[in-house]
């Protein structure tokens, strides 16, 4: 290839900042052109003499000095890489990319044509840090160190950002470069948070991108900046077990993803398919949480095997079998708890199971015979039948293992399990301890005596108000 420093000199001078790509599979001969010349047959221009090249060359007449220092970078990193060892060169890569976000920083700087580099290297970057934090034991560094240095780069942008709180903008394309990239470092960021295992520092970025945000309307981002932030946004609530605000958000990002698989575009089938079952593997446990009964009929189109696999479920949920429940948790240990799923599971499914429990016994023993009253002993019946060999005090320590799956429940516990069930609201009586007895409203409807799920946690936890500006 025929480049060499002077015609580089040019490309940036024109401001075609193309030519400021890492990536050798994009950019390969360009920057070999350049080692080729900076190494010169073995005389290699030190740093020193790189600098004093950059400086003579008065860019943005000589008083941006952090361009500078980014120019050089790119230099020191096209003369000193080694096209066959990432780690080797891995210092020269994200200098250069903390040298060219530093670019970005200041405002009163020309720096808006950069931003297209910035993405392009980010792109280039992240699975760049991946693939290096995924060698972390044979490299002797620390794990996630190189993923946890790019969202420390990559925040720094995004603390730069401020809204013009004056001249909001109806229309995304009216944004300036940098405003227009603010979901997209949002997205960035909270994706590294959740692959570095920190995901609570999701909370100040989603704390602080509306205040940033001049966009009047979220729906004008482009729609799968929109996507990305609603799944990794149920995915932070539901962490946190605000189940409702994730359910809505999750379910939200299912049906934008919908929407597109509309749109003919063949190119983007196997992505959108892709995207769906990411979703629903956490929609779909999300929704159970909340008693939502779901038509697997109609999504084991996008997954057969998840979806076959939380029917199950939900046959075991609503018949009230905590046993199954808790048989089919263990089965799926390995999973559920690599997806952050397995400790909310074992902590919201028992109640909802007995729910459904305890409804049965209401409609078949009390409204059918016209009662309006439960007594203990009908119950710890129910959870006898219901736990199974997993009632704790009918396990025999010298052959049974005491674990989280059949340790905790027993038909002793009727009286408490009415009690919660009434204090989450999932259950309209009062329990009579000397009596043994739930007495409810006399009524032939059941739905006046234990109320949805759905509808008692609305009422209980209602949704965050800061999200509403999603759905203008």
């Amino acid at each position: 290839m025929n480049y060499n420093l002077n015609a580089f000199v040019s490309d940036i001078q024109n401001q075609n900042y193309a030519v400021l790509n890492l990536d050798l599979n994009r950019n390969g001969r360009l920057v070999a052109a350049l080692q080729n010349q900076l190494n010169n047959n073995g005389q290699t221009m030190d740093d020193k003499s790189i600098e004093a090249f950059v400086e003579s060359q008065n860019f943005h007449g000589g008083r941006w000095t952090r361009f500078n220092i980014m120019i050089i970078s790119f230099l020191q990193y096209c003369r000193d890489v080694n096209p066959w060892s990432a780690w080797d060169c891995s210092d020269l890569i994200f200098k250069y990319y903390s040298d060219l976000n530093n670019c970005l920083l200041n405002d009163s700087y020309p720096c808006e044509p950069l931003v297209p580099v910035f993405i392009e290297i980010t792109e280039f970057i992240i699975p760049l840090a991946r693939e290096l934090d995924n060698h972390y034991l044979e490299l002797k560094v620390k794990k996630h160190q190189f993923l946890s240095h790019t969202s420390m780069i990559i925040s720094k942008l995004f603390n730069s950002i401020k809204s013009n709180s004056e001249n909001t903008s109806e229309f995304f394309e009216d944004l300036p470069q940098k405003q227009r990239i603010l979901l997209y470092l949002v997205n960035k960021l909270n994706n590294i948070y959740f692959r570095i295992e920190s995901p609570q520092l999701c909370s100040n970025i989603f704390k602080n991108f509306k205040p940033k945000c001049s966009l009047a309307n979220f729906s004008q981002f482009p729609i799968n900046e929109q996507i990305e932030y609603r799944y990794l946004l149920g995915r932070y609530y539901l962490l946190n077990s605000r189940i409702l605000n994730a359910f809505v958000q999750l379910n939200n990002t299912f049906h934008l993803l919908l929407s597109l698989t509309s749109v003919p575009n063949t190119n983007q089938i196997p992505q959108l398919q892709n995207n769906i079952k990411r979703v629903l593997k956490f929609l779909i446990p999300t929704g159970l949480l909340i008693g939502k009964r779901f038509r697997f009929d109609v999504l084991s189109h996008f997954h057969p095997q998840m979806v076959n696999m939380y029917s199950e479920l939900q046959q075991h949920i609503r018949s009230g079998n905590l046993q199954l429940v808790n048989s089919w948790l263990k089965l799926h240990e390995a999973d559920l708890l690599e997806s952050n799923l397995l400790l909310i599971l074992l902590e919201k499914l028992p109640m909802v199971t007995y729910k459904y429990l305890v409804k049965r016994l209401i409609v078949e023993w009390s409204l059918s015979q016209g009662f309006n009253r439960l007594p203990y002993d009908l119950v710890s019946q129910a959870l006898q039948l219901s736990i199974g060999k997993d009632n704790y005090y009918s396990l025999d320590d010298s052959k049974t293992k005491i674990t989280m799956f059949n340790g905790i429940h027993s038909s002793d516990n009727a009286e408490n399990v009415l009690v919660t069930l009434i204090n989450l609201g999932y259950l309209r009586g009062n329990c009579f301890p000397s009596m043994r007895l739930c007495v409810f409203k006399k009524t032939s409807n059941i739905n006046d005596i234990m109320p949805s799920i759905e509808e008692r946690i609305t009422s209980m936890f209602p949704l965050n108000a800061d999200d509403s500006w999603l759905e203008d």
